[in-house]
């Protein structure tokens, strides 16, 4: 009979200590659940060095290998109990598992109270209770087939891994790269948008070549045997047609042979595209490089485009309270990068490989989210490529991000030329949307009467701020009685004088479920701005005064909110104030 490992965990956590390192972690919860389970302790190792196809030997090594018969059998990679378990940390276990010899077929990801098991060979993903017990590993291992992981595969998590363990390299990389760029008279949002093509083609190239199909050309190697310029332009060509996320007409803008040289040589290390997991792709194309991407373009683009970034622990921090469901549709009005949108596609990715379904069923359901369940508005083209991009990066979900103002039109069109009325969504309950997550573009003042007088909040005024108006208008588009809004607003909006007509508003149209109060510098970071904000949590519900509401107030956000810098900490309060509201939602309604 199974044991209870629930049972067993609960126990382990009333004895254990105070826990505040990943070794915490894994000396006092992983390794007592391991012996409890029934290995022996010569049987898990610690620390267990990790060396890549190429002979690198990295940093950081295995936290927990667990061998049978002297072979590496199960990898388990630990956390701090206070961080969330990220997509990066997936692909850091499943990378270590690849390169192990011989590859482990399993890799647990934990940190002590959640709990991820993943199969290298199968795209369902396990909890606690997936935690294989002795005989259990040992029968999976004398069943595991014998085929060698392909090279390719082997040299994706290799390069994942070189650019996971050394995420300050790869900005230093970025600025090189920038540098050079500016050397050619691409500065600023030039410079980004080449940037992103070059990106583009070394995802391709690496795509290619971990599927079998081509050698991976973005290479210095590569290039010595052509010209540079004319072979990178050669890439992207083949990379707009495979990747339909730039504007017809699109080309390369660096004139010189020595430039292409010298960005491929900065990038070369580095990995974008991985391998296949249950979650999708496994890429640093993901949490690694999106991030630094986006310190890339707050630093050269601060302004206009900066107030679209929304810091990544808030991005987790509101997709994981809206805990959206299989199946439902989720929108974005001013989406920028795609934040919320990718959140959003791996919270609910990994939902359906956790199902007890058949596999067919599990990608039926995978390709709706992907075609129909993810929309995002972005009314700056250079932002809206990179969701695009970076939609792609995570395994696709493309399909209807758009163009324009969200504010001022009706009709969006994708790059594929179709175009979505949304004054005919807003007509149609069953259209409408489930879940809608935004950090509008804070107090634009729009005074044209043509697009003030498409809403109440504007009707009569000289003018009304954006945030105001997006905020309307998700309202309006969202299911009646079902749906709910997260947004990022003034904090006066929750008790400031000057606001009570806004709140006024959402009291009228929507149930406040839960207020949650940034504290003043969350956006410094992204734009400078010092102005202090809340995440409201609005409900499309009919209107009940006794309902009760969630309140919380955040001080640490798990990065620096002094600095205009952004620089990650490790005090943050958002996980346990999620903690807390999963805990008492049930009693809100």
């Amino acid at each position: 009979m199974p044991l209870n490992k629930q049972a067993i965990l609960d126990d382990i956590f009333r004895n254990a200590p105070l826990l505040n390192s990943e070794d915490d972690c894994a000396e006092n919860v992983v390794i007592p659940l391991l012996l409890r389970l029934g290995y022996d302790r010569n049987q898990i190792g610690r620390k267990v060095s990790i060396t890549g196809t190429s002979g690198h030997r990295f940093r950081k090594q295995a936290d927990i290998v667990i061998y049978i018969r002297e072979r590496p059998s199960l990898v388990v990679e630990t956390k701090r109990i206070q961080n969330r378990l990220k997509e990066e940390d997936v692909n850091q276990a499943l990378s270590y598992a690849q390169l192990l010899d011989p590859p482990s077929p399993i890799a647990i990801l934990t940190n002590g109270r959640d709990w991820e098991v993943y199969y290298l060979d199968r795209d369902d993903i396990g909890g606690l209770e997936s935690v294989p017990e002795p005989q259990e590993l040992e029968s999976t291992i004398l069943t595991v087939s014998s085929t060698a992981i392909p090279i390719e595969k082997r040299q994706a998590a290799e390069r994942l891994l070189v650019t996971i363990e050394n995420k300050g390299d790869l900005e230093t990389a970025f600025r090189e790269c920038r540098k050079e760029l500016a050397k050619e008279g691409l500065i600023a949002e030039s410079a980004f948008d080449e940037l992103t093509k070059i990106l583009t083609c070394k995802f391709s190239e690496e795509k290619k070549f971990a599927e079998g199909l081509a050698p991976n050309r973005f290479t210095s190697q590569w290039l010595l045997g052509s010209g540079p310029l004319a072979a990178l332009q050669q890439m992207f060509s083949e990379a707009k047609q495979t990747f339909n996320v730039f504007p017809t007409g699109t080309q390369i803008q660096i004139r010189n042979n020595e430039t292409v040289e010298k960005i491929v040589r900065e990038l070369e290390p580095f990995g974008l595209y991985g391998f296949k997991t249950p979650l999708g792709l496994a890429g640093a194309g993901g949490d690694v490089v999106g991030s630094v991407y986006e310190a890339f373009l707050t630093g050269t683009l601060r302004g206009d485009l900066g107030q679209y970034l929304t810091p990544r622990q808030l991005v987790e921090f509101m997709v994981e309270i809206a805990d959206i469901q299989i199946g439902e549709k989720v929108l974005d009005l001013s989406c920028g990068s795609g934040g919320f949108l990718i959140r959003a596609f791996i919270n609910v990715r990994k939902k359906i490989r956790s199902l007890n379904s058949e596999q067919d069923e599990k990608d039926r359901l995978v390709s709706e989210l992907v075609t129909n369940n993810l929309w995002g508005i972005e009314i700056n083209p250079r932002l809206a490529t990179l969701c695009r991009i970076n939609m792609i990066l995570h395994g696709d979900g493309y399909e209807h991000i758009y163009t324009g103002d969200s504010i001022r039109e009706d009709f969006f069109e994708n790059t594929d030329g179709r175009r979505t009325d949304f004054s005919r969504i807003e007509q149609n309950n069953v259209a409408k949307f489930d879940v809608i997550l935004i950090n509008p573009p804070f107090n634009i003042p729009y005074e044209d009467s043509t697009s003030l007088n498409r809403y109440n909040l504007g009707r009569g005024k000289a003018a009304q701020g954006s945030d105001y108006l997006i905020l309307e208008r998700a309202i309006r588009l969202l299911k009646p009685e079902t749906g709910r809004l997260l947004v990022i607003l003034p904090h006066g909006v929750a008790s400031g004088v000057s606001e009570t007509e806004i709140r006024n508003f959402v009291k009228t149209n929507t149930h406040i479920h839960a207020c949650i109060s940034l504290p003043v510098g969350a956006f410094k970071p992204f734009g400078g701005s010092n102005a202090r904000t809340c995440v409201l949590y609005l409900k499309k519900a009919a209107k009940d005064d006794r309902k009760k509401r969630f309140l919380a107030q955040a001080e640490r956000v798990g990065y620096d909110i002094t600095s205009k810098y952004y620089r990650e900490t490790d005090f943050n309060d958002l996980p346990f104030i999620a903690e807390a509201y999963h805990s008492v939602k049930h009693n809100l309604s």
